[in-house]
């Protein structure tokens, strides 16, 4: 894509271009510092090549065409290590996407298989923006064409914490779309928590869930696919597609199967591993259409287990839209880590008294890494995510796997300690914050700023603007941000899952409903957290190493492809900070 600035731009963000030319050379150096390998002896090089393109196969027997890399639904799982470089290259084989009618407006889903990649929860350089590292507030996303290619090289610190991160794509418009096509992947950096001989000695196992959404095709009533046509919208509500009208200010009814939609599909798998566990499909009853028809898939997934033995799981959350409560029937979690950091002691999350308490809880991207040690009792223990309504669409309970435990016994240890990851630890203190902000999430229905898609969400009362850049940080500086979401009467029908690029942040507090705040054990550090409705999250975040634009958004991924997001900069210390800042306030 061309990347143009126009009139508008260059109206609203003249002192954008001031300070971009100012510190152009500044800013040159940072870039190459970001992104230069160190000694040629001491780390190696990870080269990944990467290809988007269609796959057929079937589900459950539909015949059905996702969006894959290198023909995978999951993706090929990245490794890599701290102190190495991680290169992809990135081709994307999807066909071209017409997008006529498309009005320019990026919050409506366009260009559904233009591309580019995120390496979700790693502290790596900025990199959604052309080029990678930039720190020109006016910078145009990334977007790699259909028939185009683009390198990525990722300077993995020394100091990075080893753990479960992934890869998804990025481009706004068509990051829903391509995710619930299969187009995601898991990422492992390997380092000391591997070396302990507990972790060493037990099986590793990743878990990646993903959904997957279907319509039937327009041509072909025996395939199912997601390729909506250009401003097509389902309704969740009728279970029918519009087009809005701007002429009349309609949303106009039409002869099509497919639409973009903010979750409800008429088919809608989730997969384990790259196989479908569950089934959701539209519920046609007038009085019931936020509760999608269940169906639990058999057989699952099942993990053979003797009785004592220890395994490691890593879990990933990368469905686009689903909140997922977690619970090992009878069986204590020994929670390692959570979004790739470890804590410095394993956190044992024991049986639940109450079977609606979850043991763990995975927003969207959400990691968690734990070790089960298998029941005494052999018999089959499930892995289900519970029923949950904190979200648009209720979300039943789910099977995702099973443990048989069986055979002759283990007795296996556990850790006792882990490795403390320096680039964490020491914890942020309170006295160490130099500012505070307030982050609020909120959805209008009907639509006042995006009649196109027919719902506003948006981030303090905005919706995203590529050129605009609401949030300056400065590097080094530590603050504590107030993620927000309103009750029913103020945008907040539903919680949202709070992500932000380059750095992990630690989860402090959570109030709700106006309710004393309940603190979370120290050392809880995310990339991504779940902010409920009616609720305040409480997190601080040191801006650490890079410096550039990046973003921070929902990640229910319809609601960041259609404006739940936001732009924010990390500025060197000593740089043009007062021209910097007038252009902060003036946005």
């Amino acid at each position: 894509m061309t990347n143009r600035i126009g009139r508008r731009d260059l109206l609203k963000g003249g002192s954008a271009m001031l300070v971009g030319t100012l510190l152009q050379d500044q800013i040159t150096d940072e870039v190459k510092a970001q992104t230069r390998s160190p000694g040629r002896n001491r780390f190696r090089i990870s080269n990944y090549r990467l290809e988007c393109k269609w796959i057929s196969k079937t589900i459950d027997g539909h015949r059905v065409r996702l969006r894959s890399y290198n023909g995978q639904v999951p993706g090929p799982i990245l490794r890599t290590r701290p102190g190495d470089t991680l290169r992809v290259h990135l081709k994307n084989s999807l066909p071209y996407y017409d997008s006529t009618g498309w009005t320019g407006d990026h919050n409506v889903p366009h260009f559904l298989n233009t591309t580019n990649l995120h390496v979700h929860g790693l502290d790596v350089i900025p990199h959604l923006f052309q080029p990678l590292g930039t720190s020109n507030p006016l910078a145009r996303m990334i977007a790699i064409e259909p028939g185009r290619n683009h390198d990525y090289t990722f300077q993995i610190p020394a100091d990075h914490p080893p753990g479960l991160y992934w890869y998804h794509s990025h481009h706004h418009g068509s990051t829903a779309v391509q995710a619930t096509s299969g187009m995601a992947g898991g990422i492992i950096i390997h380092g000391n928590i591997d070396e302990v001989p507990e972790i060493k000695a037990a099986r590793d196992i990743p878990l990646v869930m993903q959904d997957i959404a279907l319509f039937q095709s327009e041509t072909d009533d025996n395939l199912w696919l997601y390729e909506p046509k250009q401003n097509a919208i389902w309704q969740t509500f009728g279970g029918i597609v519009t087009i809005y009208d701007p002429t009349t200010g309609k949303n106009n009814p039409v002869k099509l199967k497919a639409g973009f939609s903010t979750g409800d599909y008429p088919l809608h798998y989730y997969l384990l591993n790259g196989e479908a566990f569950f089934k959701e499909t539209h519920n046609p009853d007038p009085n019931k259409p936020t509760v999608p028809i269940p169906t639990q898939l058999n057989p699952v997934a099942r993990f053979t287990l003797a009785p004592g033995e220890v395994v490691r799981f890593r879990m990933l959350n990368a469905t686009s839209d689903n909140l997922m409560p977690i619970v090992v029937e009878n069986h204590p979690v020994y929670l390692l880590a959570l979004d790739g950091i470890n804590f410095p002691t394993v956190r044992n999350i024991g049986i639940p008294v109450d079977p609606a308490t979850p043991q763990v809880l995975l927003a969207p991207a959400n990691r968690a890494e734990f070790l089960i040690k298998a029941n005494a009792t052999p018999g089959i223990y499930r892995i289900k995510q519970l029923a949950q309504s904190q979200q648009f669409l209720e979300s039943a309970e789910k099977i995702i796997a099973e443990i048989e435990v069986k055979g002759p016994a283990k007795d296996m240890r556990l850790p006792q300690s882990l490795p403390t990851q320096t680039r964490y630890y020491p914890l942020i203190q309170p006295n160490e914050v130099k500012r505070v902000r307030t982050i609020e999430f909120s959805g209008n229905f009907p639509a006042v700023m995006n009649p196109y898609v027919g719902g506003d969400f948006s981030i303090n009362n905005a919706l995203y603007e590529e050129t605009a850049v609401p949030n300056i940080v400065t590097l080094g500086d530590v603050e504590e941000w107030q993620l927000q979401v309103g009750d029913s009467h103020h945008g907040g029908g539903e919680g949202h899952p709070f992500h932000i690029h380059v750095n992990h942040f630690e989860v402090i507090s959570i109030s709700t409903a106006g309710q004393p705040p309940v603190m979370f054990p120290p050392g809880t550090i995310q990339d991504t957290v779940w902010v409920p409705a009616n609720s305040v999250v409480t997190m601080r975040t040191k801006f650490k190493q890079f410096v550039g634009k990046a973003v921070y958004h929902c990640h229910i991924l319809p609601h960041e492809d259609t404006g739940m997001m936001a732009n924010f900069l990390i500025v060197p210390r000593h740089s043009a900070r007062g021209a910097y800042g007038n252009m902060e306030k003036h946005e």
